[in-house]
């Protein structure tokens, strides 16, 4: 499953360059870039890490409008 978050748009505005934000979360470059890019569900442990490097809440990184709206579009069926 792919999904939208809003990590490159708050890494860049935090000025972390990809390699940094990777070293700080002990991951892979490559990782982050496909958080970001590809849209790659991070683990819980990789968003809590990630939003830890940032300074910002997981939800405002990686719970972004359509995710929100799926999930309430979930509880709607459910």
């Amino acid at each position: 499953m792919t999904y939208n978050n809003k990590l490159r748009e708050i890494r860049k505005e935090v000025g972390m360059p990809v390699a940094e934000l990777a070293r700080r979360c002990k991951t892979t470059r490559q990782t982050i870039t496909n958080i970001e890019l590809h849209g790659q569900e991070p683990s819980v442990t990789l968003a809590l890490k990630i939003a830890k490097a940032l300074k910002r809440d997981p939800y405002d990184i990686f719970f972004t409008n359509d995710v929100i709206q799926g999930l309430q579009e979930s509880d709607k069926t459910a």
